[in-house]
């Protein structure tokens, strides 16, 4: 099968490591990375014996397919001339900063048959793998994103930065449309929110609760999930998931457990976590998410299968993502001496946005 001829469009941190795996992976020819920054750009070129471009239109006739990892402001207009030239694109999240623009990347792709994969790379760690084949008709899920100031895609807030992976995540389990979202957030270095808490309810009744902070004490990316199939908890930083299966007597109801004699109550408590709620803790062998994500870009398009996170996928994370961005604009409070107000947090590249910061 011939190799994908691919440029990788963006050297910053994302896109040198796209660069360095791409060059390792054999369905792959790496012709090149393209930034217009040029020493930043010489730099890793030289380092990793890559040939180097300052312009997309240098390098877009030798080439099959890109990965487009440049900041989020200008997805659209490198993916457009990409597709309308029949090039596969994978781009990293989110997708685009609108959803009319993730809507036109999709038409474009669709009608030049052209793969558009999105790199929501958190549905290739595998902990979350294991853990997805646990879930059955989610109730209840509560995720956690947290970490210190990276000062990268500072372009975006931490919902379209951190929460987008969880929001995604969150709609591949429960498969329902989102009926109400609620959000409040703070600035802490702005323009855009730092710290986000959303409340997202679907339709089929499943409520799920997200926390995403770039400004945290302590890195954490965790993902609990209560279903009718029972409990799972997945680490995505150490690949760990613990998983329960409730117990014959928990299924029947509470009011089984409540009508047992006192001899019988003591047995529960004795034995919660090792029999009626029995915990099983699964390590699951490494795996790097973005080369499977990389080696499933060129599967797609050598084999023409339909990736994981399809453009569709993506947008329908960006939309609920916006829609949080939106109900955190529309909560504010006043905090006494402290007045911390959410910027407008749907991104406005082509002007200022003010923002209140505390006194």
């Amino acid at each position: 099968m011939r190799q994908v001829r691919l440029a990788v469009i963006g050297t910053g941190h994302l896109g040198k490591i796209h660069a360095k795996l791409a060059k390792g992976i054999s369905a792959f020819k790496l012709v090149g990375v393209v930034d217009p920054a040029k020493e930043a750009r010489d730099a890793f070129c030289k380092e990793h014996k890559i040939k180097g471009y300052d312009d997309v239109s240098e390098i877009a006739s030798k080439i099959d397919a890109a990965v487009i990892a440049t900041p989020t402001l200008y997805h659209k207009d490198v993916a457009v001339p990409l597709l309308n030239a029949g090039k596969h694109v994978l781009i990293e999240k989110p997708i685009t900063l609108t959803t009319e623009d993730a809507d036109e990347l999709i038409d474009l792709a669709e009608h030049h048959r052209s793969v558009l994969q999105v790199g929501h790379v958190e549905r290739f760690n595998p902990a979350f793998r294991e853990a997805s084949k646990k879930v059955e008709s989610p109730r209840f899920i509560r995720g956690e994103r947290t970490s210190g100031y990276t000062f990268r895609s500072v372009d975006v807030g931490v919902t379209l930065d951190l929460m987008i992976h969880d929001i995604d995540l969150v709609l591949s389990l429960v498969r329902s449309p989102v009926v109400d979202v609620q959000a409040t957030g703070l600035t802490v270095f702005g323009p855009h929110e730092d710290i986000v808490e959303t409340r997202l309810t679907f339709a089929s009744g499943c409520v799920a609760n997200l926390t995403a902070s770039r400004a945290s004490f302590t890195p954490s990316r965790s993902m609990e999930v209560f279903s009718d199939a029972g409990f799972v908890g997945v680490d995505f930083t150490t690949r760990k998931v613990k998983s329960i299966v409730a117990d014959e007597i928990v299924k029947q109801g509470a009011s089984q457990v409540h009508r047992l004699s006192a001899e019988g109550k003591n047995w529960v408590r004795d034995n919660l976590f090792s029999t009626v709620l029995p915990c099983q803790e699964i390590e699951v062998a490494p795996g790097n998410a973005i080369e499977a994500e990389l080696r499933e870009f060129a599967d797609c398009i050598q084999r023409g299968l339909t990736p994981t996170v399809t453009g569709q996928a993506a947008r329908e994370a960006l939309s609920v993502a916006l829609k949080v961005s939106d109900a955190v604009q529309q909560h504010r409070w006043d905090g006494g001496k402290f007045n911390l107000v959410g910027p407008t947090m749907r991104p406005e590249p082509k002007r200022a946005v003010a923002t209140k910061k505390a006194a």
